[in-house]
């Protein structure tokens, strides 16, 4: 007896047997970090409930000519896992893994639209009705474009405009990428006095935070962005309602900005991405964070290791001997171990307290001399302790730092990315702290080894390959080599974002 059709919404990872019928609304290819390409794809059934599909780089030539956007299938047999992605293309608590078994038989299923969006309207995206971490679709019609940045060489195009729907509602939208180039170049070869109504599916909604606006925008992987077709419903729909009420936009008033060169200063650069806090909030910090602070670096901390570790030479991970040969996690061979900075310090700011972990190029800028250069003064001195910390290693304490780190609640430390010594970069991160009468009731926390042992226990060959500033390390030939060792389906974690390149942590976390 064969196995009956079953619905979308009744998946869970109880079985690998389950038999649907679909259609796929979105399909697109994502590149991992390995260069490995592998498929994503959007199923909706006849309930219009819909789950996003996995189809492996190593299965990639068996059904990529199977699969396509509108078409209708009969499928069975998937290995089943969470819904993880940090953006998600569906609510569904799932995601299906294509595997060997996987059948994929085309049918025509009428019962099932072709033309299916999950539109969100901007009503409801005002109002905050909405997940920030769910990719929806959003229909639109331009009133005003506020910015129109083109650096086609190294796709950092930007354009940024201001969107209505049939609620009247007005929302900032923004544009990146290719994204920003197909829809300047659709508004620059369209002539004069045109008005726009566009669909972009799988878009990202960020909430209004400090001074930047509630904003929808492209995700990097997974997005589609469809301007003034009127043979799409939803765009027809917006464009008959507002036809009347849309400015005319025309080509010949566009403002490009076109220069190569950032527009950010370095200290914009600096902080880029990360919240500035003062150490007293960090203390009250319960998921890892990138962040800016100011600290004076007090003393160094005395834990499980010293104050190097045996590093690779072609990159910045630990070293063990691995099939007699002395190996980092990349499999890269050593003939010998590199020493590589990697202090633990105590930072200070007025009561407060932090651990902080510098490894080897902010060390190397501290102290002005390689780890390298440092265990061989002391072998030159007749010193023949492993745990003897040199005295020129104190040649980075007592300053005050900005400092940019990841907070780590787990070890209850912050790992440096970067830092600057400057008093003008020290006076900007300052000045943003909250006031005095703000931080003054939070709780004092002394974070030092002896607060936490427990955290300070991981073996060296783990906690020791991360520097956040291998890549312009004079000390460290070429970057770090992710290691490949996962299989494809973990790769699918960059899923519909391009993670814009995510801050690098410890392998192993």
């Amino acid at each position: 007896m064969a196995r009956p059709i079953e619905s979308v919404m009744d998946i869970n990872d109880s079985k690998d047997l389950w038999k649907i019928v679909v259609r796929c609304r979105h399909l697109w290819t994502v590149r991992s970090s390995s260069n490995k390409e592998h498929l994503e794809l959007i199923l909706v059934d006849s309930k219009l409930d819909m789950i996003q599909a996995i189809v492996p780089s190593h299965l990639v030539s068996k059904y990529v000519g199977d699969l396509a956007v509108g078409a209708s299938y009969i499928m069975q047999n998937f290995k089943v896992s969470n819904n993880d992605f940090s953006f998600k293309s569906t609510t569904h608590g799932y995601k299906l893994v294509f595997c060997g078994l996987t059948y994929v038989k085309k049918t025509e299923l009428p019962e099932i639209p072709i033309d299916y969006f999950n539109i969100l309207g901007l009503a409801s995206i005002a109002d905050g009705k909405f997940q920030p971490n769910v990719l929806v679709d959003i229909v639109g019609g331009v009133t005003e474009i506020l910015q129109t940045q083109i650096n086609s060489d190294n796709n950092k195009s930007k354009f940024v405009f201001m969107i209505t729907d049939m609620s009247k509602i007005v929302v900032q939208c923004t544009l990146w990428g290719n994204f920003a180039l197909q829809f300047y170049e659709y508004y620059k070869n369209h002539g004069e006095d045109v008005n726009i109504v566009f669909l972009l599916q799988n878009a990202r909604i960020k909430a209004a935070q400090g001074g930047f606006p509630l904003n929808v925008s492209n995700a990097w992987s997974g997005t589609k962005l469809i301007i003034n077709d009127i043979s799409n419903v939803e765009i027809k729909k917006l464009k008959d309602s507002l036809n009347a009420e849309l400015p005319k936009l025309s080509s010949s008033s566009l403002q490009v900005e076109t220069t190569q060169t950032s527009q950010y200063s370095d200290f914009d650069k600096f902080i880029w991405k990360a919240e500035v806090i003062s150490l007293a909030e960090i203390a009250m910090l319960k998921q890892e964070t990138t962040c800016f602070t100011i600290a004076k670096l007090e003393k160094f901390e005395v834990g499980n290791s010293g104050w190097y570790y045996d590093g690779c030479a072609e990159c910045t991970k630990s070293v063990t001997v691995k099939d007699g040969k002395l190996k980092c996690y990349a499999n890269h061979i050593s003939s010998e171990p590199v020493p590589r900075y990697k202090l633990e310090v105590l930072g200070v700011d007025g009561k407060f307290k932090s651990r902080f972990v510098f490894w080897d190029s902010d060390c190397f800028k501290l102290i002005g001399k390689s780890a390298l250069q440092m265990k061989n003064e002391l072998v030159e001195a007749g010193e023949d302790n492993p745990l003897e910390f040199p005295f020129g290693l104190d040649a980075m304490l007592k300053k005050e730092l900005a400092i940019r780190a990841v907070f780590q609640p787990k070890f209850n430390r912050l790992s440096v990315i970067s830092f600057k010594d400057d008093e003008d970069s020290r006076k900007k991160v300052k000045d943003t702290f909250k006031s005095h009468e703000d931080v003054s009731k939070i709780p004092i926390s002394l974070s030092s080894s002896q607060d936490d042992m427990k955290s300070l226990s991981e073996p060296l060959s783990v906690s020791a390959d991360f520097d956040p500033n291998a890549a312009n390390s004079v000390m460290t030939p070429c970057k770090r080599i992710n290691s490949e060792a996962s299989e494809d389906v973990e790769s699918v974690q960059l899923s519909s974002t391009k993670t814009m390149k995510p801050v690098k942590k410890e392998d192993g976390r």
